[in-house]
């Protein structure tokens, strides 16, 4: 093959490869992915609060998020009760028998506000979809 003309088909292939890869990367930047965030999700906790809920802090709303992300991990504490629910009341027990242990009496309404609004989170964020119709369960 010609010299002149071997690079000239190299500089094409360098070149096609630059474009295809630059076209992947704007549509990947295009289409944002939804990456779950703890601090946001806190704070969008935090601005969903009633006021008469506000006599928590943020720690509180990051523990009662750690302590239900416990939950959701250890299949040994729910597997008898079958697949574990988002903000599900049996997390939500769970964070309440954790919050009591280590000496953080929150009242299950605070704790079901904290688990409403995060799975109010998840949903904005595009991570779950909406609840299902049990209407249409056979």
């Amino acid at each position: 093959m010609n010299g002149p003309l071997f690079f000239a088909v190299m500089i094409g292939v360098v070149l096609a490869f630059g474009i295809a890869m630059f076209w992947q990367e704007s549509k990947r930047m295009s289409s944002r992915e939804k990456i779950y965030g703890v601090e946001d999700s806190i704070e969008f906790i935090w601005d969903g609060l009633d006021d008469d809920r506000r006599d928590l802090t943020k720690d509180d709303v990051r523990r009662i998020l750690e302590w239900e992300m416990h939950y959701l991990q250890q299949p040994d504490l729910w597997q008898d009760d079958g697949p574990p629910v988002i903000g599900g009341g049996s997390a939500a027990a769970y964070a309440q028998e954790k919050a009591l242990e280590s000496g953080h009496a929150y009242q299950p309404d605070q704790i079901y506000a904290v688990l409403d609004l995060q799975a109010a989170y998840l949903l904005a964020i595009g991570a779950i979809g909406a609840p299902a119709d049990t209407d249409d369960l056979p």
